[in-house]
């Protein structure tokens, strides 16, 4: 990651040889990360559903982790003192868990579905 504004970072995502191939590279910028989760959790809040992150920063260390982070500065900030007044909460799970969470839960699954249909409606 940049440490300032003005600093280039560039990394190699793969070397290609022979036939080629394919690569993916994705970027989100620190400010599109506390807008999203911002926008999270008013809508959570609105709706008081509870709100769940999940995500996989075990494997995706810089990336995933960085979400993980902004949304529980986020959270700590600007949300918790609303979400426990309104008896809700916002955690992160890692998305396993998340998985075997929502298989026993499924008002979860209609949930997250929700809150996500929402969350590009409200982003679009």
């Amino acid at each position: 990651m940049p440490e300032g504004k003005d600093e280039k970072t560039e990394f190699e995502v793969y070397n290609f040889t022979g036939a080629g191939g394919v690569a993916l590279a994705m970027y989100n910028t620190d400010e599109s990360i506390c807008s999203f989760a911002d926008a999270s959790m008013n809508t959570a809040y609105q709706k008081k559903w509870p709100l769940y992150l999940s995500t996989k920063n075990t494997i995706l260390k810089k990336y995933d982790g960085r979400f993980k982070d902004i949304f529980q500065e986020v959270y700590e900030s600007s949300w918790k003192s609303k979400f426990e007044e309104a008896g809700i909460w916002y955690e992160h799970r890692l998305i396993d868990d998340m998985v075997a969470y929502a298989l026993r839960a499924k008002e979860v699954m209609y949930g997250l579905a929700r809150i996500m249909m929402e969350m590009c409606r409200v982003i679009s």
